[in-house]
């Protein structure tokens, strides 16, 4: 399939994700690496600084059957599919500006592994994006600390960029000693770029809805199209509200 007619996948309908989508991207095919390349150090800076100030900001990532051992896998956001946590935006303004000039950007999140945690092999949301993980602080290079997409594994390294395909299972492992630092956004693909919000919106929804469903245990029994009718609602509503979220800074 030529990428001019590429389909948008999304993981809420289910199926291994199947495309010619290479497992790492190059990041020389995107100009706005070098902006990340050059300011690292800034987002790390602001990082270390808010967990010393801010340690509870950092929790447990939300889909607890991910990480073993469990609780392993911590972070704190800024852009969540173009949610926006204002207060962590705030604390942290010059990571925030340089988010802010990534062309298409619609996430952005400091994640922490910690010491023996691994990543459980998952699909993620879309093919829509580009994950991308700045390495902020890596205790040890492969094969004790590593990052597998596909067959391809590589290890991070301080400074340096990993881009991704995230539809493709991945995975991760921190065998070391010491936390793992990276700092991940995510950028709409130029191709799908004029579907921005409808991208945002099917990706909110179904986050909220894995929630739902893990906090409220009986809606597991219902019938499999309650699954997809408590989607299209949450779609919807999330098409009004999120221009407005993204806006009300006070929140």
């Amino acid at each position: 399939m030529s990428k001019a007619n590429q389909a948008i996948w999304y993981e809420i309908y289910g199926g291994r994700y199947i495309s010619d989508d290479p497992f790492f991207f190059d990041e020389k095919d995107f100009e706005w690496t070098q902006t990340l390349k050059d300011n690292w150090h800034i987002i790390r800076d602001e990082m270390l600084a808010l967990l010393q100030e801010h340690p509870e900001k950092l929790k447990p990532y939300f889909s607890k059957n991910l990480v073993f051992p469990p609780k392993h896998w911590k972070t704190t956001g800024f852009f969540f599919w173009n949610w926006r946590l204002h207060k962590n935006c705030r604390r942290c303004p010059k990571t925030t500006a340089i988010l802010e000039s990534i062309p298409n950007l619609t996430g952005g999140n400091l994640s922490i592994l910690e010491p023996g945690a691994n990543i459980n092999p998952h699909q993620g949301d879309t093919n829509a994006h580009v994950k991308v993980h700045i390495g902020l602080s890596i205790p040890k290079g492969l094969p004790d600390c590593g990052f597998q997409v596909g067959d391809e594994i590589r290890g991070w390294k301080e400074g340096e960029l990993l881009l991704f395909c995230d539809a493709h299972r991945h995975t991760a492992w921190n065998h070391s000693d010491e936390r793992r630092l990276v700092f991940i956004i995510d950028v709409i693909r130029p191709e799908f770029a004029h579907k921005k919000q409808s991208i945002c919106v099917n990706v909110l929804a179904t986050s909220m809805l894995q929630l739902l469903y893990q906090n409220v245990s009986w809606l597991n029994r219902l019938p499999g199209k309650t699954h997809h009718v408590l989607h299209f609602l949450i779609r919807n509503v999330l098409r009004l509200v999120l221009p407005i979220q993204n806006k009300l800074r006070l929140l």
